[in-house]
């Protein structure tokens, strides 16, 4: 079967060696050897998320840890803002509303995230005690940079901020202990270079203090119960998925091994270059430039072309797969991935499939391939 690039919004395309790592042996969960390779992943994840503090390793996709983290945090009937930027905003909604929060929205301008300012109006407007925010909408591509920001405005009325960091983390800087975030969750899939699988809730004082507060709404997303096994034993409560967390714990090595800075700047790179292209070509991205993801491209298609037609073209003639539009944006644009590991290659075939699209020279990608190379 011919090696096709992943390049999509998730999963992605893994490293040989942590492909590799799934074969490992099998071993025993509540044993020796599991505890170890718990507490090596635990402290690398530590590193990734920039605090000291506690982690929840969940088998589940980063939906389920996002629902952890709002099940554990937040109490029923507490009001509860979500600022609204994508498919994926609205699925935070969602499951807060499944839970018994009273939710309320807050879309931010089209092609932007929220500002501090818009966010302190809204806080005052709704009285809510709980803001929760996608880092990186992955339908759309808004990222918001001003975590820190965000978080010292909701720290000012006492409230707690909750992070979806799924498409987010390992491709953007985040220290939680510098932000001052309560509780981000994110999984394996995307800029973390792993299978899917896993997930994980990282959160700090004012979110554990808060948890022994909250009613229980769950038995399998009551993170008290992750911290109890891990503090105890370095296990989790349920069987864990272990050749996922093998090839986690190899993934994060990889990643720390070439300095998480030069990992960043990896996503960085490809997807600024992928922008200009469609840019310099007359084409146009999504959204606005100073809210644009380093991990998800999201071109707005040439009129006449759909989705399925790109999709089978960067597949058919350049050997990469790509995702369709989504939210607002389904039928108009497509989502082009820049996490996982891929080869210098992938970057040319990239920006050939857009040059393809949007009509452009090979002098403008031999231009923007070059460039790829000085933001490194």
């Amino acid at each position: 079967m011919k090696r096709i690039q992943l390049l999509l919004p998730g999963p992605v395309s893994l490293h040989p060696d942590v492909e590799l790592s799934q074969s490992l042996p099998m071993i025993n969960h509540r044993g020796p050897e599991f505890r170890e390779l718990m507490k090596s992943t635990i402290s690398k994840l530590k590193e990734i998320f920039g605090c000291d503090c506690d982690i929840a390793l969940l088998t589940a996709s980063g939906s389920g840890a996002v629902e952890a983290m709002v099940s554990s945090f937040v109490s029923r009937n507490e009001k509860m803002l979500i600022v609204q930027t994508g498919t994926f905003s609205d699925r935070m909604a969602t499951i807060a509303k499944y839970l018994g929060i009273d939710v309320e929205l807050i879309e931010p301008k089209e092609g932007e995230g929220i500002t501090a300012e818009e966010l302190d109006s809204a806080l005052k407007k709704t009285g809510a005690s709980v803001v929760g925010i996608v880092a990186n909408e992955t339908s759309t591509g808004v990222v918001h940079r001003n975590l820190e920001e965000l978080a010292k405005v909701v720290h000012e009325r006492d409230g707690l901020i909750l992070v979806d960091s799924v498409s987010h983390l390992g491709a953007h800087e985040l220290s939680m202990d510098v932000m001052d975030l309560d509780a981000v969750a994110s999984a394996s899939q995307k800029a973390l270079m792993s299978p899917p699988g896993l997930s994980f809730v990282a959160y700090r004082e004012r979110a554990l203090e808060k948890m022994k507060r909250v009613e229980k709404k769950s038995l399998y997303w009551d993170l008290e119960q992750y911290k109890k096994f891990y503090d105890e034993k370095f296990e989790t409560p349920a069987t864990p998925a272990v050749s996922l967390i093998y090839a986690l714990n190899k993934a994060l090595e990889k990643i720390l091994s070439m300095g998480l800075s030069n990992w960043i700047k990896r996503h960085e790179a490809f997807s600024k270059v992928l922008n200009g292209i469609v840019e310099e070509a007359g084409g146009r991205v999504y959204p606005k430039e100073n809210w644009r993801s380093n991990s998800i491209v999201v071109p707005i298609l040439p009129e006449g072309v759909t989705p399925a037609h790109a999709k089978n073209l960067a597949k058919e003639r350049y050997g990469i797969e790509i995702g369709s539009g989504a939210w607002k944006l389904k039928e108009k644009s497509i989502r082009i991935g820049t996490m996982g590991w891929y080869e210098s290659d992938v970057v040319y075939r990239a920006l050939m499939f857009l040059a393809d699209l949007y009509k452009a020279n090979k002098e403008l990608v031999d231009s923007f391939y070059g460039e790829y190379f000085s933001l490194l």
